[in-house]
């Protein structure tokens, strides 16, 4: 679930309802055990320039604490998730999740041993507002990197503005669709519009809102109720994701070396020999993974070298090509289009060019670069880079 970023609405959709309800849980327990908000670091940034015009350091050193705990969080988190890729790690997001859970644990221990902390009790105050802000800092640049900057888990201002937005454009998307023909097109509308990018968008958006409404409603009356186990939901949840994304982590896309490679070993290929701007990559599958789960190809081709004109995929035959994997790829495919860079698919098996020709794949890309083995990928590729060397 973690072990890629999302790429699809579905993905996203199951992402905003399964985390946001966490930021606005923490947020609302944080308000009550110890009077403040910890993931609002607009309103937190404000406060400090209000708390310095007055003259009151204290509550300005505060509120500096809550930002810079935030800001922390996401540092931390960055730097495990690039840690993690450059050593390759099956899934990059888990050890930023554990984090989490960890530090929500001990929010619950302190908060449990010193709730409702007094004004007298600056130290445990800090501490039980920092390490929140801090935990929710880390939460929502892990997400913000698995959704690829679509969705933020710990505060609503940016989703309540793109839903404004979304739902203008969808009004008049709707508007021009039905101008002068209600009777006949609004039940069609209908249909269609379930499918159009902008309303999946509004629903998107509305979830991760309701997540977080939900999230508050449920974290207050928790609270309220039974104060010293008041963390062990989000807790819970987090050690819940944990697993499952070790369960069932995606599918990884590494460099292929076509001389070593035990799966794809390509026989009297001199690698010297072969254009030095054409790229190898393969799918890679980690101990216990699910070899049918696509990878995610748009955030594979964002890494790709700039100097690349032609980059052969050698694609597992195991691998099922679905809805969701034909959408990222899809993607991947426009970003590279964009980069003037031409991908070609080696080792796609019949049943893999069928299933990609039913879901259109015929649209992205020229079906002569699905090829059924490596050697005609290379070939093709080859072929394809002299006729870009001749139109220069």
């Amino acid at each position: 679930m973690l072990s890629a970023r999302a790429y699809s609405f579905r993905q996203n959709s199951r992402l905003a309802i399964s985390l946001s309800w966490i930021g606005g849980y923490t947020n609302v327990v944080a308000l009550l055990a110890c009077g403040f908000t910890v993931s609002h670091v607009t309103g937190n940034a404000t406060n400090i320039g209000h708390m310095i015009g007055e003259g009151a350091v204290g509550l300005a050193t505060f509120f500096g604490v809550l930002v810079a705990s935030f800001f922390l969080g996401a540092v931390v988190s960055a730097l495990m998730m690039e840690s993690a890729r450059r050593r390759g790690a099956p899934s990059k997001y888990v050890l930023p999740m554990a984090l989490e859970a960890a530090l929500l644990a001990l929010f619950a221990v302190i908060s449990y041993r010193h709730g409702h902390v007094e004004t007298s009790e600056i130290g445990w105050r800090y501490a039980l507002a920092g390490i929140a802000s801090f935990a929710m800092g880390l939460q929502n640049a892990t997400i913000t990197r698995i959704s690829g900057s679509v969705v933020r888990t710990t505060h609503v201002t940016g989703v309540v503005t793109d839903l404004g937005i979304e739902l203008v454009q969808f009004g008049h998307w709707w508007m021009d669709k039905v101008r002068g023909r209600w009777a006949t097109r609004t039940g069609r509308l209908v249909r269609v519009s379930q499918r159009h990018p902008t309303f999946l968008r509004l629903l998107l958006l509305a979830s991760i809102l309701g997540s977080f409404l939900l999230g508050a409603t449920l974290g207050t009356l928790v609270f309220l109720r039974w104060p010293t186990i008041a963390m062990a939901p989000p807790v819970m949840f987090l050690l819940f994701i944990i697993w499952m994304d070790r369960r069932r982590p995606i599918a990884d896309v590494r460099e292929l070396d076509l001389l070593t490679d035990p799966d794809f070993k390509v026989d009297n290929i001199v690698k010297a020999m072969l254009p030095a701007d054409m790229g190898f990559y393969r799918f890679t599958f980690h101990h216990g993974a699910d070899h049918r789960r696509a990878p995610d190809f748009q955030a594979w081709a964002e890494r790709l070298p700039e100097h690349w004109r032609v980059v052969i995929l050698a694609v597992s035959p195991l691998t099922r090509f679905d809805t969701n994997a034909v959408m990222n790829l899809e993607a991947a495919l426009k970003k590279l289009h964009g980069e003037g860079k031409t991908l070609i698919l080696g080792g796609v098996t019949p049943a893999q060019v069928k299933a990609l020709d039913a879901l259109g794949v015929a649209r992205m890309m020229d079906v002569s670069n699905l090829c059924p083995d490596l050697e005609f990928a290379i070939a093709r590729g080859m072929g394809l880079v002299h006729e870009m060397a001749g139109q220069r």
